[in-house]
């Protein structure tokens, strides 16, 4: 008998090396799409454990001081706004509340110090609609928390409440939307 000229080689087919690339390419690509969603996503969670942190601060300056709130007399046209890389003051105002109870660590997870915009809900009666439109803040440039001085909230608004020592913390996330605590 004669020998078989054919010999069976091993290995890959062009075919299964390019079908095996392409997968490869599609799961890197999937990856590098979603990959900046996941991180803003991350951030957000930041940010929400962040007002959750601001609204204990405001909690315990309460418990040490009768239940009252900073900034009653530096109030002026309805709201007041506090820088957090130099807040500062008495106590008894918000700048002094940030830098006494928040500090210098109180920052955004970009690294900014968040800003604080206290105002008091426009309401007249109770569950009405504060007015307070946090479309107005600029993200990611300013990192506001807006600060609803008798405020509650509902949705992603806030509606007035009858009790002056409650407030509601509004932030815009990255993502789509804002955020909203109380005390």
């Amino acid at each position: 008998m004669g020998r078989n000229n054919f010999q069976l080689k091993k290995g890959f087919t062009i075919i299964e090396v390019s079908l095996v690339l392409a997968i490869g390419g599609l799961i890197f690509l999937m990856v590098f799409v979603a990959l900046p969603g996941l991180r803003a996503s991350q951030r957000d969670t930041d940010r929400r454990e962040d007002v959750t942190k601001f609204i204990t601060q405001v909690k315990s300056y309460q418990k040490n001081n009768r239940g009252a709130l900073p900034g009653g007399s530096e109030m002026s046209g309805g709201e007041i706004e506090v820088n957090g890389s130099n807040a500062s003051g008495s106590s008894s105002t918000w700048g002094g509340f940030y830098s006494e109870y928040l500090g210098n660590d109180f920052i955004d997870p970009d690294g900014e110090h968040y800003n604080l915009k206290v105002v008091e809900c426009g309401g007249d009666t109770a569950d009405a609609d504060c007015g307070v439109n946090v479309s107005d803040v600029n993200f990611p440039n300013d990192y506001t928390m807006v600060v609803v001085l008798r405020g509650s909230c509902k949705g992603e608004g806030t509606v007035r409440t009858l009790n002056s020592r409650k407030l509601a913390v509004l932030y815009k996330l990255e993502g789509a939307g804002t955020y909203c605590s109380n005390t």
